[in-house]
């Protein structure tokens, strides 16, 4: 079955059921359950201050440094274990690929829910500690939290389309993964983890505005750190580039469908 929109919209139940099976797998066999999805950017958060606030002694100025880092690096790890395991999961799922018929898109479109699903807990999170931080800071929660989910619809679209075009073609180039892993390290470098693109000038900072990231990272922080409302360049600039990668990844996916059970 092709994975056209009719047939992803006719199955749409069963990108329910694979969401909320990857969600409990991530609990399985553990004494906290479900704990862990506010424990795991807790202890996230933990060791971004030991190694920030602690060691580099960095963290003062008129920022919370640490909630800087956090926002954008949960942001981050959102799309890159999405972009990770949807370059595994046509290969691991091949048995029922070749059993059953379904539009195998909903395999990687399961994933980058489910990991948006784990990024909203982690907000959670954030937030709890953006109050902490409040009486400092300022980092009060606010009335753009609203906006919140707009930010992650752009966010969604954009690793959609990206885990899409992945997913096939780590199926026809085994090397994928590897070489992934590589590109996805230097990519977070050039994007504004660490570090404020304010800071950048010249051509440097024109090519950080060119990386989706540093405009979805930016609003991110609009929001919980600095109470305001993203502005419409950053929000346009991710829905464009979000629609482009979105329909890129089905033309590819679609494109490459037929072959992928011939390779599997």
């Amino acid at each position: 079955m092709v994975s056209s929109v009719k047939n992803l919209w006719f199955r749409r139940h069963l990108l329910r059921v694979l969401v909320a099976a990857n969600i409990k797998r991530q609990s399985k066999n553990t004494v906290l359950g479900y704990l862990w999805w506010l424990l795991n950017p807790l202890l996230f958060t933990a060791v971004y201050y030991l190694l920030v606030v602690i060691i580099f002694k960095r963290g003062g100025g008129n920022q919370p440094f640490v909630l800087f880092v956090m926002v954008g690096l949960l942001a981050w790890k959102a799309f890159s274990d999405s972009i990770g395991q949807a370059i595994i999961i046509l290969p691991s799922q091949g048995g029922i690929i070749r059993a059953v018929s379904f539009p195998k898109a909903v395999l990687p479109m399961s994933l980058v829910l489910s990991n948006m699903v784990f990024f909203g807990f982690g907000l959670i999170v954030a937030v709890v500690i953006s109050f902490l931080y409040g009486p400092k800071y300022g980092t009060w929660p606010n009335i753009y939290y609203i906006l919140i989910p707009v930010v992650m619809a752009l966010q969604i679209l954009f690793t959609t389309g990206f885990a899409l075009m992945m997913s096939a073609v780590g199926v026809l180039f085994k090397d994928t993964n590897n070489i992934m892993g590589h590109v996805l390290r230097m990519w977070y470098f050039l994007s504004p983890g660490f570090y404020s693109v304010d800071h950048m000038h010249g051509k440097l900072r024109y090519l950080l505005m060119a990386n989706p990231f540093t405009e979805l990272m930016t609003a991110y922080r609009d929001i919980i750190m600095y109470a305001k409302m993203p502005s419409a360049f950053d929000l346009g600039y991710a829905l464009g580039i979000g629609t482009v990668t979105c329909f890129l990844g089905f033309w590819v996916f679609r494109k490459l469908e037929g072959k992928l059970v011939q390779h599997l």
